[in-house]
């Protein structure tokens, strides 16, 4: 039954509620791929900007490298405070639309204000601000999924796998459409297209959400209603962080690593990545399957097991054939973890989606940047092989605490005889 067990996350909304669904949710109901796009768009759009930063900075505006973390910390506290605001604000049955287009217009006009003010101080004081609000759109497009896949009694394990699917679709594409561009146009007209790609999204964003979309649970906070202490999302997020992380440093070290210690040609990560991220969507796509047989703990479990491996393997590849062969390892992995996470961690507050997601985002970008500090300090200090045990230790981690947690109320597998 949709309504039931790991798979719906613990939904209770059923055929009669389904049938109450408005006008835009029932089209929404009969075309789900258009809540897809949404967030497609989104992650195509957001992925062109995050290559351009430290060309930007370093070669657009003549600064010294070391401005560039200035204004990432600056973009990362606004994203942080953003995402935490914003998941108490979804709780609080704040319409979805009214966030998501506030993070979208925000994103867009940083966007603009970086082409037509080429000055260090602008972005750091005003756009890296913008593109932190901006940042927000992520988190509450995902909270949305969660919600729209309850309302119309999908399966939220699978549902929440084609939102990850989006997000590593869009940056399999993105960041090679704006070097691209950049490489032909220069940094002005790239940052207006990728703010013409935000109209774009804005505009899909109003066409497409219900104006009063919220969230439906009862037990949501109340405005002026602390947000309780909740362990175990709080444990939920610490294998999420060691995994990420992992794989963070892997890709940050990647190119290096192979052009430069085992001797490949420099395509040879490209190739890498492209066999990753082929293997990362198949895995997506089926992986609710899986955690109908063992539940999301376990399944988790298995994708940082098989991390640890890969990274164990990589360690000691040696020729191109090894590396991709190996990539399929990696894909296979990082695919498991991508499709069942963030269901993982919401499943630790399955009445506080909004919370519960703000969380998994910001525990992967916090992930994601001490894992690229980390890279550079580890690699400056021995070489970038030994990032690659860093990046096997951090899967084993994840795996430790994954192994000693409990699974959530409402993460038991599903059996097919139900």
């Amino acid at each position: 039954m949709q309504g039931n067990g790991a798979g719906n996350g613990g939904s209770d909304v059923g055929a009669g509620q389904k049938a109450g669904l408005s006008p835009i949710m029932t089209v929404l109901d009969r075309y789900p791929f258009l809540v897809l796009g949404l967030l497609l768009v989104g992650a195509f759009a957001s992925s062109s900007a995050a290559p351009l930063a430290g060309l930007y900075v370093v070669e657009g505006l003549g600064q010294a490298p070391w401005k560039l973390s200035l204004v990432a910390i600056v973009q990362v506290c606004v994203t942080l405070i953003v995402n935490r605001t914003f998941g108490r604000a979804i709780d609080r049955a704040v319409p979805i639309k009214f966030l998501l287009v506030t993070s979208i217009l925000c994103f867009g006009i940083g966007m603009t204000l970086l082409g037509l003010f080429q000055i260090y101080w602008v972005y750091l004081g005003i756009a890296s601000v913008l593109l932190g609000i901006g940042s927000g759109a992520l988190s509450v497009m995902y909270s949305f999924g969660r919600l729209f896949a309850e309302q119309t009694g999908r399966d939220v394990v699978k549902f929440n796998g084609f939102l990850r699917m989006q997000t590593s679709l869009g940056w399999m594409v993105g960041p090679a459409a704006s070097l691209s561009f950049y490489g032909v146009y220069g940094f002005a007209p790239t940052y207006y297209a990728i703010a013409g790609l935000a109209a774009i999204w804005c505009v899909t964003c109003l066409v497409i959400v219900p104006a009063a979309f919220k969230t439906h649970h009862p037990n949501s906070l109340k405005t002026g209603q602390k947000v309780p202490f909740n362990f175990g999302l709080l444990s939920a997020c610490v294998p999420v962080f060691f995994i990420g992380a992992a794989n963070v440093v892997f890709v940050s070290a990647m190119p290096l690593y192979f052009s430069t210690e085992l001797g490949l040609v420099a395509s040879s990560a490209g190739f890498a990545l492209t066999v990753k991220c082929f293997v990362e969507v198949v895995v997506i796509y089926f992986c609710a399957t899986l955690i109908k047989r063992v539940g999301e703990r376990k399944g988790m479990l298995i994708a940082a097991l098989l991390g640890a491996v890969f990274f164990g393997l990589i360690y000691h590849a040696t020729t191109l054939v090894d590396v991709l062969a190996l990539a399929a390892i990696d894909g296979l992995y990082y695919g498991i973890f991508a499709g069942i996470s963030m269901t993982f961690v919401q499943n630790f507050a399955p009445d506080q989606p909004g919370v519960a997601t703000s969380y998994y985002v910001s525990t992967l970008f916090v992930g994601g940047l001490i894992g690229n500090l980390l890279t550079g300090v580890v690699a400056s200090a021995f070489d970038f092989q030994t990032t690659v045990l860093m990046a096997c230790s951090f899967a084993f981690v994840g795996a430790v605490v994954l192994a000693v947690m409990r699974d959530a109320k409402h993460s038991a597998p599903v059996t097919t005889g139900s």
